[in-house]
């Protein structure tokens, strides 16, 4: 599912926790003051469970579990690298575990099982809550629920669901401080070779912002730079005007200091799409491939050269309709889009001008690099 319904995180304590009351109490409280948002309580045995509901249809339930949570939950987790990098010491934090305490968040009062999810599609209505907003709402409420939660009893861990995700309870906060999506959202699973210097990403949680997720094959450049790419990829497509870069496009900032090639692939069985992203140009680290074509050949997408230009005047029209939309996506957002020629020989020259020159401004360069 695109947006879950349901988002959870599981906080780990060493000891027994007996300030759920309070904490609900402070939850309510201080949700109340950031949106406005006014709760029921409609279920609640004390000090164990509380059902809360309201705030734009928000279902929020507290409970507190006094025994260690079922360690093979965690077992996809603790495969990952990176939950290593972010807590050493997670498996020995994991067994001093003692109690738990689950947060769960989601909207409106049908909740979201399997069958209810067949029986709407059934009958053709969507889900509640099925919007990127909405989708972002729970997520920034069960974030505020955990750090109030944290804010009274010191976790060992908190296990970030949606993403996959142990984070140490003392650095949840800085985890957690960016605004969705951000590392705490989308979990980099590395691959390839750490010994040979090249390391590779698969995602898991950009399904849940863009209907797939993230592949970077292995290469020389450190992982994080590729990560942060990832996050900027994502960002291109969720702010306003925003959008997917399409199949075989480029993207990269207007100071032209890196450049990725993006591909989508279909779902193989058993997964969802993906959207592969190759490193063309990453100045910092002097990478450059084989196939990155330089700013130097950009030509100019409304006179394009002639002899770059497919013969067929049908196929001539629908590239230039494409460029077309493509540029509009790209300003529509601040960017500025660009077609550039392959090879290195002489650049063609360009048309006779049938009108006054125009420019293009913006931060973000999108485009298709190479006729």
């Amino acid at each position: 599912m695109q947006f879950p319904n349901d988002v959870q995180a599981a906080l780990l304590f060493d000891r027994r926790v007996d300030e759920l009351e309070r904490i609900v109490r402070e939850f309510m409280r201080i949700e109340g003051m950031k949106s406005g948002a006014q709760f029921n309580v409609p279920e609640a045995k004390p000090g164990v469970f509380y059902r809360l509901f309201g705030g734009d249809e928000l279902m929020i339930t507290f409970e507190y579990l006094d025994h260690p949570a079922n360690m093979e939950v965690f077992r996809p987790a603790l495969s990952s690298a990176i939950t290593g990098i972010l807590c050493p010491d997670i498996r020995q934090r994991l067994t001093r575990s003692r109690s738990h305490v689950l947060i769960n968040v989601s909207h409106g009062v049908l909740g979201n099982s399997p069958e209810l999810t067949r029986l709407m599609a059934t009958i053709g209505r969507p889900m509640e809550g099925a919007s990127p907003p909405q989708f972002v709402r729970r997520l920034e409420v069960a974030t505020l629920a955990s750090r109030i939660v944290l804010d009274h009893a010191p976790a060992q861990a908190v296990h970030w669901t949606q993403s996959d995700q142990l984070v140490p309870g003392e650095t949840f906060e800085a985890y957690a401080a960016a605004a969705a999506p951000s590392p705490l959202h989308i979990h980099p699973f590395l691959f390839g070779d750490a010994s040979a210097g090249k390391v590779g990403i698969r995602t898991f949680g950009a399904r849940h912002f863009v209907g797939g997720e993230i592949r970077i094959e292995p290469s020389t450049l450190p992982w994080a730079a590729n990560y942060e790419t990832i996050l900027a990829f994502l960002r291109i497509a969720l702010v306003k005007n925003g959008y997917v870069i399409p199949d075989g496009d480029t993207f990269g900032p207007e100071d032209g200091s890196l450049s990725y090639r993006v591909t989508h692939l279909s779902a193989e069985e058993g997964d969802v799409p993906i959207f592969v992203l190759k490193p063309l140009l990453h100045k910092a680290f002097g990478f450059v491939a084989d196939d990155y074509v330089p700013r130097e050949r950009v030509i100019d997408d409304r006179a394009p050269p002639l002899e770059l230009m497919p013969e067929d005047d049908e196929a001539k029209m629908d590239l230039v309709n494409e460029w077309r939309e493509k540029r509009a996506l790209a300003e529509g957002l601040g960017g500025r889009f660009e077609v550039r020629a392959k090879g290195d020989g002489p650049m063609p020259p360009a048309p006779p001008p049938s009108g006054p020159p125009r420019g293009a401004g913006g931060r973000p360069v999108f485009g298709r690099k190479g006729l």
